[in-house]
């Protein structure tokens, strides 16, 4: 009978739904209870595992140069749907800027307790809700531990936060520290008269507890932050670059706060952190060639550095620092993406970065973050904005000794054809301290397999994904 409704109403919608995906909270529901080939959006918190050597296949639609290799071994994927998103179906037109959608946008952390940590969140300014999510790979569970919502006590009529945007890092007693950030950005008149600005705000992992610390700068809303326990430093960048946030957590007091000076613009998505000296790097947005930027605590010292990111010779174009390993090499240096997915490294000691090639394609491809193998031969990515289909979703290792791409799993062509769920934009990712497995987020939904330009991408429904790698895959 549900299917049967559904059949109808999607008929009395027209070519409405088909021409732009649905919008209304009702023709959300619509769509999803027709594309969800088993009912796995309120199936489970614990993780369904998938094993097939379906997930080494190229998908057909496949049209790039085939410049990887396949892992021979095939993977073991857990997933599962995040449950517990509250309101379910969101209201379209509350939210500007393609409208409200579930997703996440930082990156994902394990904290001390085991656990893996990330935020997702609706997108939304009036009835905005940012929630972190724990993942715990022992029990294949996931739970809402904290809702800002709730913690800033946003009232509907209120314009709130539609997102936490950065990173969720922790210390070793349990603590983090994040900022909220604006889903759909606030009009001129919500700015004079309404938003204030951004939310400070404070969690532990062993004790649950959360602390809302108000609006550290007004008028600021932050995209990016990441805290550095060892050196009690949080650091955060505002929407435009031109402001920052430096407090420190141990003494609870800010130490920088406003614009950088000599006309620096800190790239509003990098902020890397060196956690033994606590030197910060990001690239200058206001420079042509983007000139990587260093911040030292002492004296609040800011210094335009000679390196760059290199010019891909591929398309003569450079881009800011986008991703990064959170350590260093052997030879002390940084690996990392640019904006537009070139490899390079970066050696803060020598002043000094290195073009290293592509993370796919022929001309790279934009993500969000990486993770580095515990030996530090091996990057893992998952490219976040190829077009949906021909890329298949691959998940990725670079041999950063040979320079070779290998995919582990193409995810997209598997779970839509088996649950009609498209695992698509991916931009958190953290590998297991073993180097055995790596977790990440997928902003996905359920779409019409036979649609080239699914609608999952505009009514996202999340996923965690723990992708297993086999030990023969992974030999450092």
């Amino acid at each position: 009978m549900r299917i049967f409704i559904a059949v109808i109403l999607l008929v009395l919608t027209g070519e409405s739904i088909a021409a732009e995906g649905p919008k209304t909270q009702g023709e959300q529901k619509v769509w999803e209870e027709q594309f969800d080939k088993q009912n796995i959006r309120h199936k489970t918190k614990t993780m369904i595992r998938e094993e097939s050597s379906a997930l080494l296949i190229i998908p057909d639609a496949y049209d790039g140069k085939r410049n990887f290799t396949l892992a021979k071994t095939q993977p073991v994927v857990d997933f599962a749907i995040i449950q517990g998103l509250e309101t379910e179906y969101l209201p379209w037109h509350l939210a500007k800027n393609a409208g409200g959608a579930w997703g996440g946008w930082g990156d994902v952390t394990k904290g001390p307790d085991g656990c893996y940590y990330f935020s997702i969140s609706n997108h939304m300014s009036y009835g905005a809700e940012s929630y972190v999510i724990k993942y715990d790979p022992v029990s294949k569970s996931h739970e809402i531990v904290l809702s800002a919502k709730d913690l800033c006590a946003w009232q509907p009529d209120d314009f709130g936060d539609g997102k936490i945007h950065g990173d969720i890092d922790f210390g070793p007693g349990g603590d983090t520290w994040m900022l909220t950030y604006f889903g759909p950005s606030p009009s001129e008149k919500e700015w004079d008269s309404i938003y204030r600005g951004s939310w400070l705000l404070k969690y532990n992992c062993f004790t649950g507890k959360a602390e809302n610390l108000g609006i550290p700068l007004e008028g600021a809303s932050w995209p990016y932050h990441n805290y550095d326990s060892a050196n009690g430093l949080f650091f955060g960048v505002n929407h435009t670059g031109h402001n920052i946030l430096i407090y420190d957590t141990k003494e609870r007091k800010m130490i920088y706060g406003g614009a950088p000076p000599d006309n620096i613009r800190w790239y509003a998505r990098c902020i890397l952190i060196d956690r033994k000296n606590g030197d910060i790097y990001t690239s200058d947005s206001n420079t042509e060639d983007r000139q990587i930027i260093r911040y030292r605590r002492r004296n609040n010292e800011f210094t335009r550095m000679n390196a760059r990111p290199p010019m891909n010779p591929n398309t003569g174009k450079n881009g800011d620092l986008r991703a990064h390993s959170s350590k260093k090499d052997t030879d002390g240096a940084y690996w990392c993406f640019d904006h537009h997915g070139t490899v390079f490294t970066f050696n803060p000691s020598l002043d000094k970065t290195e073009y290293k090639g592509e993370n796919w394609g022929d001309k790279g491809s934009y993500t969000a973050n990486l993770a580095m193998s515990p030996g530090g031969r091996y990057l893992y990515y998952v490219p976040g904005h190829l077009s949906i289909m021909p890329a298949g979703t691959p998940v990725v290792q670079y041999d950063t000794k040979t320079g070779k791409r290998k995919v582990l799993a193409f995810l997209f062509d598997y779970f839509m054809e088996k649950y009609g769920y498209a695992p698509v934009r991916c931009y958190g990712i953290e590998l297991d301290e073993k180097g055995e497995s790596i977790v990440f987020y997928a902003n996905g939904g359920f779409a019409d397999p036979d649609d080239k330009n699914p609608y999952a991408i505009k009514m996202r429904r999340p996923a965690v994904f723990q992708v297993h790698i086999p030990a023969s895959e992974r030999i450092e």
